[in-house]
């Protein structure tokens, strides 16, 4: 019976040592060649992952098609991405995982099935019980904007000069190339910094430099206006957290913030925590066999630049959910390089993963480069080791590309630097001491940088950035 069962596990072997981002394989599939992907039938977890669109109580509504978001199931009927039905997100089922060390080389098994030294994924263990699958968002997280009844676009613009004309209800900014692309009529935006025009308006007529709104404005330039979409992060009463198609993420929030609009949903919402994006990074390094998940996907949306991006838009976010639709569960991206429209990057339904804006991760604090989790989002909390765990480790103390990781079973963090964009991690990691919070894989101007691996352990918990947002996940 044991072997029976040892047989369907599936696995890497990386030795820290091998400069070479490849790993290789050990169990079943390990005559396959590491950087590819592993074949589908040999894969009982991953292959598994699915696309579905997720009540807020938590129940299934219905599973999208296999290689086309846009239908259901059945890939004929159309399905509805826009909240109508329930939040986009991707399944995930329980996996078993066995890790040890030795002689250089870190060894990761997993299996759909208990097998022997194996343990279920902490991921699983989810406010104190374990379940059978867990979602993640499959977009980054949009707003749903209570107030106004209606999902809404993402924007923060700060301390830039603005046109407000009385006749025509428009509101101009020429600082920027792009800053009002991606509003649609009917955001909601609030504006401060002024001497005549602080409030809410409407936009009524969308455009890039300029917008028209339904209320009346007075007329003034001013030069520190701090205009962005209206956000409400109160806990309970507030906006919710979303994943719905077409709709720019939104973004300046805290993880605290972002924490408060994700649990806003429902029991069980939360955003994107550190158990279940390690059990994505084992998925995908288990089915790739390599670090390089640039290469092995795509360079995703991060190769735009940091001056390209400013004058765009001010660091917003560029793009709307939903590129990778046409994708359906299958893993692939685009990169357009410089000019960065139309990228994205999607592993197996879950859109930008790494790239376009950061994503904040939870249940995870880092003190003086020390990290300690949690998966019980009730004791979500920054700057404290109550109700969290120490992982026994103390992280490298410097930035720059990962070159080994701490023999840990519980995720992916770096031991030391001094890799490089295409050797060992390939990924980047910044820290710093103090209390810290965890951001994860790279954004719009991060390039080599990025990747399934990346982290910002830097930033405390009051950092607030246009290019950073996050995900849900329940």
């Amino acid at each position: 019976m044991h072997r029976r069962k040892h047989h369907r596990a599936y696995g890497v072997i990386w030795d820290e040592f091998q400069s070479s981002p490849a790993l290789s394989r050990i169990g079943q599939g390990q005559s396959c060649p590491a950087a590819a992907k592993l074949p589908d039938n040999l894969m009982a977890l991953q292959s598994k992952m699915r696309s579905c669109l997720l009540s807020d109580a938590g129940v299934v509504q219905y599973y999208t098609g296999a290689t086309d978001r846009t239908k259901k199931e059945d890939m004929v009927t159309p399905s509805d991405l826009t909240g109508a039905d329930g939040q986009v997100m991707v399944e995930i089922p329980l996996g078993w995982h066995k890790y040890w060390y030795a002689n250089s080389k870190h060894y990761h098994l997993i299996s759909r099935e208990q097998f022997n030294g194996a343990n279920r994924l902490d991921a699983f263990y989810k406010n104190d019980e374990w379940v059978k699958n867990r979602y993640i968002g499959a977009y980054e997280g949009v707003l749903y904007d209570v107030s106004a009844n209606r999902y809404t676009n993402g924007l923060y613009l700060s301390a830039c000069s603005i046109t407000f004309i009385n006749a025509t209800s428009v509101i101009s900014c020429t600082a920027y190339n792009h800053p009002f692309t991606r509003l649609e009529v009917g955001d909601k935006i609030s504006i401060t910094g002024t001497t005549y025009n602080n409030g809410t308006f409407t936009v009524a007529v969308a455009g890039d430099q300029s917008i028209t709104v339904s209320e009346g404005l007075t007329d003034e330039t001013a030069g520190s206006t701090v205009l962005q979409t209206q956000k409400d992060w109160s806990a309970s009463t507030g906006d919710k957290l979303s994943s719905v198609a077409n709709k720019t993420p939104i973004n300046r929030g805290t993880r605290a913030s972002f924490r408060a609009v994700a649990k806003n949903r429902g029991a069980g919402w939360r955003q994107q925590d550190y158990d279940l994006v390690s059990a994505i990074q084992l998925f995908y390094l288990v089915e790739y066999a390599s670090w390089y998940s640039q290469s092995m996907i795509g360079a995703g949306l991060t190769n735009f630049g940091g001056t390209n991006w400013l004058n765009r838009s001010n660091y917003n976010p560029i793009e709307k959910t939903g590129l990778s639709n046409g994708l359906g569960n299958v893993s692939g991206g685009v990169d357009n390089g410089s000019n960065a429209l139309g990228s994205y990057m999607s592993y197996r339904g879950i859109e930008n993963f790494y790239g376009h804006v950061w994503k904040w991760v939870d249940g995870i604090n880092i003190n003086d480069r020390v990290p300690y989790v949690c998966n019980n989002d009730t004791h979500f909390a920054d700057n404290t080791t109550t109700n969290y765990t120490f992982l026994g480790v103390t992280l490298a103390d410097s930035n720059g590309y990962q070159k080994t990781l701490e023999q840990i079973a519980r995720g992916f963090l770096p031991a030391s630097v001094g890799g490089s964009s295409s050797t060992y991690i390939t990924d980047y990691y910044w820290q710093n001491t103090g209390w810290r919070v965890a951001g994860l894989g790279g954004s719009t101007f991060n390039g080599a940088y990025a990747g399934a691996a990346c982290w910002v352990l830097y930033y405390s918990s009051g950092a607030l950035n246009q290019y950073i947002g996050s995900r849900s996940s329940w």
